[in-house]
């Protein structure tokens, strides 16, 4: 691994822990105040953790008549939206353009098994992740990147024959989770694709 892709893991670690070092003190905090309210003691602060935000902003742009016309050329998947918090677009979908894909075997537990993903992708690359789940922490700090304008990333739901059908799809190699701890997931295991919108019950892919 040369110099500079190590020098580009390292600030990504040291970011991607800050951020979820303070959305779980975050969130610890919110819960202690809710106890202490809850016991007659003074009530919650009023402020709103970072994943709130994302899920309560106002103002979702609906899906433009480009996008809409690139739909009509999609095709449907068996995938979900991990979570609201990750709505781009009015109806909470997500929608990403130009996105590469990585497809995963086991849930994500941790954000570390993303990294080398990120290491190897610019800043403004799309990434969707799809797998059969993820780890809470992990989602909350996606979503404080989300909304950061750190990384455009799009966390998908899905069964084994769903991920397999997206992945022959896109030209994605799943990926087990020793590959993704290792970081010996390679640039040619990523898919492709032109546009994905994702919801909370469907996800419509456009490979091209």
């Amino acid at each position: 691994m040369s110099t500079t892709v190590k020098g580009v893991i390292i600030i990504l670690v040291v970011g991607l822990i800050a951020l979820a070092i303070a959305a779980l003190a975050d969130r610890r905090t919110r819960r202690l105040s809710d106890g202490a309210a809850t016991n007659g003691e003074s009530s919650a602060p009023d402020y709103q953790t970072m994943t709130e935000l994302v899920r309560t902003s106002s103002g979702r742009p609906q899906i433009d008549a480009a996008t809409q016309a690139k739909l009509r050329q999609a095709s449907g998947f068996a995938l979900r939206l991990a979570s609201a918090d990750f709505a781009t677009h009015e109806g909470r979908r997500n929608v990403v353009t130009d996105t590469r894909v990585l497809v995963c075997d086991d849930p994500v537990a941790t954000v570390r098994e993303t990294l080398p993903i990120w290491a190897m992708l610019p800043p403004a690359q799309a990434v969707t992740v799809v797998a059969p789940g993820f780890d809470p922490d992990v989602l909350e700090v996606l979503a404080a990147n989300l909304m950061a304008g750190v990384r455009l990333v799009q966390p998908l739901i899905g069964d084994a024959p769903a991920r397999a059908e997206v992945a022959t799809a896109t030209g994605a190699t799943p990926q087990p989770r020793s590959e993704l701890q290792s970081g010996g997931v390679p640039i040619t295991a990523l898919g492709h694709a032109d546009l994905i919108v994702s919801g909370l019950t469907e996800t419509q892919v456009r490979v091209r």
